[in-house]
Order: C-alpha cells, then sequence, then structure tokens
C-alpha cells in the first residue's frame, strides 16, 4: 500500500512481495485441496480388457463385506501363487489378488494392508522386473501393483521400487503394459512430492512426452491424468517439463471434442499457472486461455460441459487472471467478455457447491484487477447476486463473494449500493463465525465501510457492530483483538484524536501489515 492515509487505505493493493507471498500460497492450497478430493489416486476395476476402467479411491462404501472371508480369500491366493509351477495358475491367483483389490463395495485400505504383510509385493515386483517373459503374467502384477499403489502413503513406498521398471516399459511397444505403467506412475505421483521428484529423475517424462503424440486417446487421457500428478505439489520440476513437447501436445489436445481428455489437459494447465508467473505470462501468450475458455460454453446441441471440466478450466483461468492487470488485460482482451461473465454467471447458479465457488473466485479475480475490468463485471449484474451469497449461501462460498465484493467496492459508488443494498448485517454475522481469517477480512471490510461515510458509522452502529466488534475483542488471536479494538476506538472512542497522533501508522491500518488469508487472493495493486 503507498497511500498513509487511512480512509483511502483500501483503495490500493497490499505491498507487491506481501502480495505475490500470498497469492503463491492460494495458488496451492486452493488448488491441491479440492484437486486430492476430485482426481488424486485410482484404482483399477475388473471387467476391462484395459485399465480405463478405474474408480476414485474415496468413494463410498455401498454394500456391507465380510472383511475376514475377503482377507482369507487373498491369503489363499498368495498361497496358490506362491506353489504354482505354471504361469496360468499363477496368472489365474494374481486375477483373485486384483479382483479383492479393485473391490468398490469397501474399504481398500485393509486389503492393500494384507497383500503388503503376506510379503507377495516384492514377489509382484521382481515380475515386472523380467522374472517372467509371460506378458499376461506381467500385466496382472503390474495391475496389482497398481491398486497398491492407491493406497496410504506408508503402502504406496513398497510400489516405489518398481518404478524404474515402470519407466521402461512407458517406452515399450505392448501397448496394454504400458498404458498399466502410466495408471501406476500416476498412483505414485499422486502421493508426495518426493515421489513426484523421484519419478522426474528415473526420467518418467520422456517417454510421457511420446505417448502425448500417439494416437490412442484412451491412453493419452490416463497419461495426461498422470502428468498432472506429477505437477502437483508446491515445487514441480517445471524445467524438465518445459525441455519436452508437452505444451505443444496439450494445445493440440484442447481441439479435442472429448472432454475427459480436455479435463485433464486443464488440471495440467492449472498446475503450470499456478505458483509461476513468469511460465503462466508464456502461457497466456501462447494463447491457452482462448481454447480453455471456448470449452466453458454449450455444444451445438446445448449441452453443457460437466463439472469434471469445467472445475479445471475455470480454475486455470482463474490462475491466469490472478498475477497482475498485464495478465488480466491479454486474458479479457481477447475473450468475448460478455458471454464469459455470462458462463460464469451459469457456474455460479450451478447446483454443484465446488463450481459455485469457482466461478465466484474467478470472479473475484477479475474484480482484484483495473477499474475497466470491475465497470464490465458491474455493467453484467454480478453485484445483487454476489450480495445475495454473502447473505444466505454456504460459508466458504460467502467467503469468496466477500472477497470479490471488497475489490469491486474500490469504486465509491459500488461501495454505497452494497451498503444501500445491505452488505453491512451479514458482515457483522461472519465475524461471530470462529474462522481468523474471515474475521480478519470482514473486519477489513467493514473498516473500508466505516471510513468511507459518517453515516456509514450509524448504521453500522444499528445494525450491531459495536456488539460484533467488542465480540471479536475476546478473541484468543491477538491480532483479531486489537484490530477490533482500533476500530472501536477510532469511530466510537473518545480519544480517536490522540491514537491516531500516537500511533498514525499502527498495525491495524498500515497497508503493508495487512495478511490477507491463503485461500483467497485480495485487492488490486495499483
Amino acid at each position: 500500500m503507498r497511500s498513509n492515509d487511512r480512509q483511502n487505505k483500501f483503495k490500493k493493493g497490499i505491498d507487491k512481495a506481501t502480495e505475490e507471498r500470498r497469492r503463491q500460497r492460494m495458488h496451492h492450497l486452493f488448488g491441491s485441496r479440492d484437486r486430492r478430493r476430485l482426481l488424486n489416486k485410482r484404482r483399477q476395476l475388473r471387467g476391462s480388457t484395459t485399465a480405463g476402467a478405474d474408480v476414485k479411491i474415496s468413494q463410498e462404501v455401498s454394500q456391507p463385506w465380510d472383511e475376514e472371508a475377503v482377507l482369507q480369500k487373498i491369503q489363499q491366493a498368495v498361497q496358490a501363487f506362491r506353489e504354482a509351477s505354471k504361469d496360468e495358475i499363477k496368472c489365474n491367483s494374481l486375477r483373485v489378488l486384483t479382483e479383492e483389490l479393485s473391490r468398490k463395495d469397501c474399504d481398500p485400505h485393509p486389503i492393500i494392508e494384507k497383500v503388503i504383510k503376506d510379503g507377495v509385493v516384492k514377489e509382484l515386483i521382481q515380475l515386472v522386473a523380467g522374472a517372467t517373459k509371460n506378458p499376461d503374467l506381467v500385466m496382472q502384477a503390474m495391475w496389482c501393483l497398481t491398486n497398491v499403489a492407491s493406497g496410504t502413503h506408508s503402502q504406496t513406498e513398497h510400489v516405489l521400487p518398481a518404478c524404474p521398471m515402470f519407466v521402461q516399459i512407458l517406452s515399450g511397444t505392448n501397448a496394454k503394459l504400458k498404458e498399466h505403467a502410466v495408471w501406476a506412475i500416476g498412483n505414485i505421483a499422486a502421493d508426495c512430492d518426493d515421489m513426484r521428484h523421484a519419478l522426474v529423475r528415473m526420467g518418467a517424462f520422456v517417454p510421457l512426452s511420446k505417448i502425448m503424440q500417439s494416437k490412442n486417446t484412451t491412453l493419452i487421457k490416463t497419461t495426461a491424468w498422470a502428468v498432472s500428478n506429477i505437477l502437483r505439489g508446491r515445487n514441480p520440476d517445471r524445467e524438465a517439463f518445459y525441455k519436452l513437447p508437452f505444451m505443444k501436445s496439450f494445445f493440440e489436445l484442447l481441439e479435442q471434442k472429448d472432454s475427459g481428455i480436455v479435463a485433464e489437459v486443464c488440471w495440467c494447465l492449472t498446475y503450470l499457472t499456478s505458483r509461476d508467473e513468469q511460465g503462466c505470462g508464456q502461457i497466456i501468450k501462447q494463447g491457452f486461455h482462448n481454447r480453455v475458455c471456448a470449452h466453458l460454453a454449450a455444444n451445438d446441441n446445448g449441452i453443457q460441459p460437466p463439472v469434471g471440466l469445467l472445475i479445471p478450466a475455470l480454475r486455470t483461468l482463474g490462475n491466469m487472471l490472478a498475477y497482475n492487470d498485464e495478465f488480466n488485460e491479454k486474458v479479457l482482451s481477447t475473450l468475448d467478455q460478455k458471454k464469459f461473465l455470462g458462463t460464469l454467471a451459469l457456474c455460479a447458479k450451478h447446483e454443484h457447491r465446488g463450481l459455485r465457488k469457482e466461478s465466484i473466485w474467478v470472479v473475484g479475480n477479475i474484480l482484484a484487477g483495473p477499474p475497466k475490468h470491475v465497470d464490465v463485471v458491474v455493467k453484467a449484474g454480478w453485484l445483487p447476486p454476489l450480495l445475495d451469497v454473502v447473505k444466505r449461501s454456504q460459508f466458504d462460498i460467502q467467503r469468496e463473494a466477500v472477497y470479490a465484493l471488497m475489490n469491486a467496492s474500490r469504486q465509491p459508488s459500488v461501495q454505497s449500493m452494497l451498503v444501500k443494498h445491505g452488505i453491512i448485517p451479514p458482515l457483522l454475522t461472519l465475524m461471530k463465525i470462529d474462522d481468523v481469517d474471515t474475521i480478519k477480512n470482514c473486519m477489513t471490510f467493514l473498516e473500508k465501510i466505516l471510513d468511507a461515510k459518517k453515516d456509514n458509522v450509524r448504521l453500522v452502529e444499528e445494525a450491531g457492530g459495536i456488539e460484533a466488534l467488542e465480540t471479536v475483542q475476546n478473541h484468543p488471536n491477538g491480532f483479531l483483538w486489537d484490530h477490533a479494538r482500533a476500530i472501536i476506538d477510532k469511530h466510537w472512542g473518545e480519544d480517536v484524536d490522540d491514537l491516531e497522533q500516537d500511533n498514525p501508522s499502527n498495525a491495524f491500518g498500515s497497508e503493508s501489515n495487512i495478511e490477507y488469508p491463503a485461500w483467497r487472493f485480495g485487492a488490486h495493486q495499483s
């Protein structure tokens, strides 16, 4: 913040360094939290000749199951596998393991743990490493290992020694084995940064980039998913990634009509545009935003894109709009702004909670841009629905709407309209929720309103503002109760002039000390 005037301090962003640190934290936290829930690890299911049939491991149990009977069946299969002298019998035994590891009606982790405790994982890795030349036996072993890798961190660690063989198989000619290897690598990459970096050091990017150029759409989709998992985390290996022709493949794949492939490519772009301003700038320069935006609208038959595509597409565009005014201008100047905002409005009304939250987040980033972008959003009629969200929506979506309106209220006319239509009461209500970031942000917004007009002090008081601030004064967080006390002293205390004279740049009003939460970008940097 560049002004010391408390009444104007919210009309400009916080200092560039602080803002950039907060934006980077938010990129990671906001992105990875939902991504882990939507597309992280997957189990391969029986009933398909390829690895294309899958289930997310977070799927709920659909019916009761007899754990003791299943674990006994696994033990018998392991014993039969070890005692068999013929490959056919070994294959049949491993099929039993894959069937149990692929069950949809139970928690997979006890089953995975049983397979590990029986010591068969090492034997499966030996098969993949060349102990057999039977491709069916290798495929069954890889199938089992892939599902073991869909387990917990400690369970996945048991499969890590097989990674060099998986990477080698990626360069082979057997399409079925290649797809199983991609699935296994995707699950391992989804686990943690250390495993992702290990895969990159083993050279996984090279064969994966070649597969992305193939004609096998099923394999391309699975590979894009695996690549997106490697790109996850706080410090992805972007340098190794950009040395290969992934971006050329992504750009071409965004012309596909297969929403599954496009969604996986968008997840890759989500991670590439996160926490990397220079890389994001290059992606914008290449025109990726236009191709991503093209997938937001309904097709020629009026069918809307699936939520599984809309969420990563919006997150990619939101990341592009999160860095600076230059990026915002490049993105929005090449889009049909009216159509884009109309699509966001439809998403904001969608029954899917995550999609509603995502669309409001994107609008908030647009409102954090230059005044002309704020004008476009306001003229598109977004203020009433955002205000309605703040008044009566789920808490996490309310937070996004509060930030969007804070950014919009940098324009005095917008702030006056929000006050007139009742923004003060819901802000006071949200201040009573025991969430540090929310309380801090609502007080910031409230102080902005109080500083704008003397009459607003009366409106806040009549709405119960003093009581709400006094409630915050009892909060254990020292910054919050200090901030609440400072607001009360300034606008209702007897020694306001003395307070301002003694401490003109106190922590509650100094822009350079305002720290916004990790889950949301803040006001526009002017």
